[in-house]
């Protein structure tokens, strides 16, 4: 039975798609297409191109440290203390100032060019499409051929943090200010049956959880995205959502821990709607 695997977008949430890769392959249920969002088309992408998922988990929990992975903002790989965030607050504003973004994302793309062997979509072993918005034209645009990690590059754009990624005629961001959850995506390629994954649904939070104005930005940002998301329905849809890691990459063990307890938590509904064996 063909089906799409649909990833949403979440910051370090993200990681749980790891899990929920992990436990799809236990049930032996394979996506005949990938569609990710921001942290969704870095976890699907990587593994449409072929990494294994004990391969995503390894490098994820041995190798990635999103420290290594800027390279304007210096001060992020001085330590911690007070006198590093004076100095960090003020190197912030000044790339805000000066450039599209405070982080250029140039190191970033180039471990992405390396993990996924530099393919193209065109050429990945499980077909993939992402999303992006042109800042540009204003309109989304869905990549579905090209450089697989350029396209993952313009999906996981979200300002003012990352800048703009410019190619051809479009300066693209983030694909979730178009639709974090690209169900229809998957419906305009031809595929009926679908499984999302929301690793970012939409909580009442208290004030203590609003701790700095990256959380208040984050959470503006996601209550806009959640106001235009668009309402197309998945065959069957699962939240894989363990708490507030927007900014957080340290606990990878516990993020696909959750990603794999909501296959669990869902597989009699999973297997039900998406293998060919029921």
């Amino acid at each position: 039975m063909k089906w799409a695997l649909v990833l949403s977008g979440g910051g370090g949430n993200g990681i749980a798609h790891i899990g929920v890769l992990k436990e799809l392959e236990r049930l032996e249920l394979k996506p005949a297409l990938i569609v990710g969002t921001s942290m969704g088309s870095i976890v699907g992408g990587v593994y449409a191109s072929g990494r294994s998922t004990e391969w995503i988990e390894k490098f994820m929990t041995e190798e990635f440290n999103i420290r290594d992975m800027v390279s304007s903002m210096q001060t992020l790989k001085w330590g911690e203390g007070p006198l590093v965030r004076v100095f960090q607050a003020g190197e912030a504003i000044n790339n805000l100032r000066s450039r599209l973004g405070m982080e250029s994302g140039e190191k970033i793309l180039a471990k992405l060019r390396d993990v996924t062997h530099n393919i193209n979509i065109e050429d990945t072993q499980i077909p993939f499409a992402t999303n992006a918005v042109d800042l540009l034209s204003g309109k989304e645009k869905v990549f579905t051929g090209g450089n697989l990690a350029e396209a993952i590059r313009c999906s996981m754009s979200i300002p003012p943090f990352f800048a703009p990624y410019d190619m051809g005629d479009g300066l693209y961001i983030d694909g979730a200010f178009a639709d974090n959850m690209p169900v229809n995506i998957a419906h305009q390629m031809g595929y009926r049956k679908v499984l999302s994954v929301d690793v970012s649904p939409m909580r009442r939070v208290s004030r203590s959880d609003l701790k700095n104005s990256l959380e208040v930005a984050f959470r503006a940002m996601s209550c806009s995205i959640k106001n235009a998301h668009r309402k197309n329905k998945a065959t069957v849809a699962i939240e894989a959502y363990k708490g507030a890691y927007n900014f957080d990459f340290e606990h990878v063990e516990e993020l696909i821990e959750a990603g794999e307890q909501a296959v669990r938590n869902n597989e009699v509904q999973i297997m039900k709607k998406l293998s060919s064996w029921i």
